[in-house]
């Protein structure tokens, strides 16, 4: 019995510790998103916008939403990222360009998985994935 509960236990560890190893993702850090973005994509679907995301060495973020201008303050937590305290102006925009304003604010100002593929940088939020590329 005594060698059956430690093989089960060696067994375990090594499943946890494979496990841990596969899907261990180095976090990111301020400096690897600190850049200019242009949004290109919402939920993979290309886009011409003038939407875009610059982020700041003292994690400030500005840009455009698609129509209106926006400011806040970067949260970073491991690979989750969100600005804080988020503004932005106020400007009528046409239908569908408000969409994707819509979409863009509310993936920015809450949590979201960040990670960066091919000089793209990737924010997957609970509805929508963001695709932007360096300005």
């Amino acid at each position: 019995m005594k060698f059956a509960s430690i093989a089960l236990l060696s067994v375990s560890t090594l499943l946890f510790a494979c496990s841990n190893e596969a899907n261990n993702i180095a976090p990111l850090a301020l400096k690897d998103i600190q850049k200019q973005w242009q949004l290109t994509s919402i939920d993979g679907k290309t886009l011409e916008t003038e939407s875009t995301l610059s982020i700041d060495e003292q994690a400030k973020a500005s840009g455009n939403l698609g129509c209106n201008n926006f400011f806040g303050v970067v949260e970073l937590d491991t690979n989750k990222v969100r600005i804080d305290k988020m503004g932005s102006t106020r400007k009528m925009c046409e239908p569908q360009v408000n969409d994707i304003e819509m979409s863009v604010s509310s993936t920015l100002s809450n949590w979201s998985e960040v990670s960066i593929k091919d000089q793209q940088l990737l924010l997957t939020g609970d509805k929508h994935t963001l695709t932007y590329s360096l300005k």
